[in-house]
């Protein structure tokens, strides 16, 4: 495990793979940035409601609730974008670190947009649900969202980047194989993506560490 969290980590230098980390985190910016603007059109057609300042104070309001917005939905979203580019992502790791493998067919780019769409909603999902908790059972609520949310990133990462070299049901049995590896590493992942600004960039970290750990787990060293 340490072996591929110190490859992954190197990779975030790899100036390719940051200039797709720049497009992700640029796309997930213009997505806010889309929404704050509708939210400020919407509120200035809104007639008055009740007193002048009602309408002040929703414009107010809006900005801080797009900035909380970025903290709380910017790790979701930006795995959505980055799961567009996974595949490049992956291929460009492989072709540098592992060049004696065989190149990968990939994934097909629908099959990785519905899996990053399914990802998104289950992890906004699983926080949602566990919202109320946070309150009643400050700590307790915190660490069940984490290790629900590694179990859910685990398996996707680690299923996309496998199926990039097998069918399903063999990445899924891989995945199972090594299920307290991956669950760990997607509980890693879970945790940067509860750290703003470090949300934006874990996506590609997670892609690189899926990558390391499956080349690994799949020559039998599993580290």
């Amino acid at each position: 495990m340490l072996a591929s969290i110190g490859a992954a980590l190197r990779n975030l230098g790899d100036r390719h793979l940051f200039a797709t980390l720049v497009r992700s985190v640029l796309l997930t910016l213009l997505l806010f940035a889309g929404l704050l603007a509708a939210g400020e059109w919407a509120l200035s057609a809104l007639p008055a409601l009740g007193s002048v300042w009602v309408n002040r104070a929703l414009e107010w309001t809006l900005p801080i609730l797009a900035v909380f917005g970025l903290v709380l939905l910017g790790g979701p979203v930006a795995a959505l974008f980055a799961s567009l580019f996974l595949d490049g992502i992956a291929a460009r790791i492989e072709a540098r670190d592992y060049p004696a493998n065989p190149p990968a067919p990939g994934v097909p780019f629908w099959t990785g947009l519905k899996a990053g769409l399914g990802l998104m909603l289950a992890v906004l999902g699983v926080d949602l649900l566990l919202l109320p908790f946070d309150f009643a059972l400050p700590g307790l609520a915190q660490l069940a969202t984490l290790l629900a949310n590694g179990w859910l990133l685990g398996r996707e990462y680690f299923e996309l980047v496998a199926l990039r070299h097998m069918d399903r049901a063999q990445a899924a049995a891989l995945r199972r194989r090594y299920g307290a590896r991956v669950t760990l590493a997607g509980t890693l992942l879970a945790l940067a993506t509860m750290i703003p600004l470090l949300n934006l960039i874990a996506p590609l970290f997670g892609t690189a560490l899926m990558v390391h750990l499956f080349a690994r787990m799949r020559s039998g060293t599993g580290s």
